[in-house]
């Protein structure tokens, strides 16, 4: 047996007792929790099914922002029922827990925080709870996980190709998908020296200022979306708001929101406002959880701490990633900002991929540091 083949079966078996361990894990939450099939798994499944009736062209036009994770429940629920999309969910996930993995290792060099990675994706439960749902939340994070090793390696035609694909199926899986996308997008132009970096900036102004006018000026109210943002909902924590002097129709925008705000508070109320649901954006913990439940959650606060010298390592080596990641967390926090939470901590999720990565380029540093601090007292 060559060196290279036995470096091949042990991988082989590692990755086929972390598989197993992550199924135990699953199998775990799964009798806690069951599989959620409810609320916003509810709109998800019955368009997945008129959809498996032939009813494509309404499906889109209702859902298109959320259509590649449609096709995917359906073609899940077509291949064997709800379990099977859940397998499908496990299976992406796990993947892209190899991608993280991978990611780690071309930005630190180091395989231990690479495997480390991987682990505290595939074992978080704040994380992993979502793949017991038929929710979109689990495979959009996959689907970040994936892209951004990606977006960073150098990619050959065909990979380029499949990396497009992935990006048509994050703008088409939830809304913030266009912003991830915008700055996946931003990085491959700058990575590949296709535009000058003054067009670049350019490039991207305009990219955000199209989104930003289409996010507040595209009418968007359907089942009392704009209703909660008028009411100056922070986190939204239930099924309707009552604001008397604000009439929500099918033409109201996110604009229409601000002005009745604006009219009514002021702007300091506005600028307060989205201060809170900035910060509300990085809570994790919810006063209506268990003890048992926020403990879980605070642990997850580490990655915040350990992502600071992450920050700092890639800001001093590779400024383009260090752009990538700080932008794709803003953009995902503002939106929620502008708009609000949710009940649970969905929306963070959405960034944990970059946490994960970037807490492992912050250990990476934090011992780098204490090493050369070490060899210079024993010097």
């Amino acid at each position: 047996m060559t060196i290279h083949t036995a470096k091949k079966f042990k991988s082989g078996i590692t990755y086929t007792v972390v598989a197993l361990l992550y199924c135990l894990f699953l199998s775990l939450v799964y009798q806690r929790t069951g599989i959620v099939t409810i609320n916003e798994a509810d709109k998800y499944i019955s368009a997945a099914k008129r959809l498996l009736e032939g009813d494509m062209i309404e499906v889109l036009q209702s859902f298109f922002f959320y259509s590649s994770y449609i096709f995917f429940t359906a073609a899940g629920i077509f291949a064997g029922g709800i379990k099977t999309v859940v397998i499908a969910q496990a299976l992406l996930s796990f993947i892209s827990a190899i991608c993280i993995k991978k990611t780690i290792n071309l930005l630190t060099g180091s395989s231990r925080l690479a495997f480390a990675g991987m682990l505290f994706f595939l074992f978080s439960y704040p994380l992993q709870y979502w793949t017991l749902t038929l929710f979109s939340d689990s495979y959009f994070v996959s689907l970040i996980g994936i892209i951004l090793y990606y977006t960073l390696k150098n990619k050959s035609s065909k990979e380029f190709a499949f990396w497009v694909f992935l990006n048509i199926l994050l703008v088409t899986a939830r809304p913030p998908g266009v912003f991830f996308v915008m700055m996946f997008g931003l990085y491959f132009l700058h990575n590949s020296r296709i535009i000058a970096t003054k067009k670049l900036i350019i490039t991207g102004i305009v990219a955000f200022a199209v989104i930003f006018l289409s996010l507040f000026y595209l009418p968007v109210e359907t089942k009392g979306y704009i209703k909660p943002i008028a009411a100056g909902a922070i986190i939204v924590d239930k099924a309707d708001y009552d604001v008397p002097a604000f009439d929500a129709s099918d033409k109201s925008t996110l604009a229409s929101a601000y002005y009745y705000l604006t009219s009514k508070y002021g702007i300091s109320y506005i600028a307060k406002l989205y201060s809170k649901k900035m910060v509300s954006f990085f809570t994790l913990t919810r006063p209506y959880y268990s003890n048992l439940n926020n403990g879980v959650l605070i642990l997850h606060y580490s990655f915040y701490l350990l992502s600071i010298p992450g920050l700092i390592l890639l800001f001093k080596k590779n400024k383009p990633v260090f752009l990538l990641f700080i932008l794709s967390v803003f953009f995902a926090a503002n939106l929620v900002a502008l708009t609000y939470n949710e009940w649970h901590y969905r929306f963070t999720l959405s960034i944990f991929p970059i946490l994960i990565i970037l807490s492992a380029a912050g250990i990476n540093y934090l011992s780098g540091r204490i090493l050369k601090k070490h060899s210079r007292l024993t010097a």
